[in-house]
């Protein structure tokens, strides 16, 4: 019985944790001007807003270092204005169903003095062993972060 793993990691930006939690809370959409060579293309599936729970997006992504080229569907389940963390669940896409049963992600910006800091954190189970861990996707993640991080202070 597989049972459920989590990864996790954490970059520092110089930007505004609150402008940083409203690009992925309520503007997803500029993720993919913000980082066009990483996601292509973003688009609304199910829902009539961005913002709202349980809306669904389909991400389609490069991760360039390795030659992946892919898209992913993901629902928000979760919105925290306060703690400013948006809370998602991914579906289809081949990844999902060639290596885990289940996967879930959260991305939070906390206020520091310095700008803001992100955590990104995965919970997944696997459907084998043999799965790949998905620190790669941590690693990418973070990579957009820093992105629409420079973006953000570069307005």
């Amino acid at each position: 019985m597989a049972q459920l793993q989590r990864v996790e990691g954490q970059t520092q930006l110089k930007c505004d944790a609150d402008k940083f939690f409203d690009v992925w809370a309520r503007k997803t959409f500029l993720v993919s001007k913000m980082c066009p060579q990483k996601f292509p293309k973003i688009e609304l599936k199910n829902g009539s807003c961005w913002d709202k729970v349980n809306s669904v997006y389909v991400w389609n992504y490069a991760i360039c270092d390795i030659g992946e080229k892919a898209k992913v569907k993901t629902r928000v389940e979760e919105v925290d204005e306060e703690n400013r963390f948006v809370r998602y669940s991914y579906h289809g896409g081949l990844i999902m169903k060639k290596y885990y049963k289940t996967f879930n992600s959260k991305i939070q910006a906390t206020p520091n003095c310095e700008g803001c800091s992100v955590k990104w954190s995965f919970e997944y189970e696997k459907m084998r062993e043999d799965a790949p861990e998905p620190n790669m996707y941590i690693d990418f993640l973070l990579a957009t972060a820093r992105d629409v991080g420079a973006c953000l202070c570069d307005a």
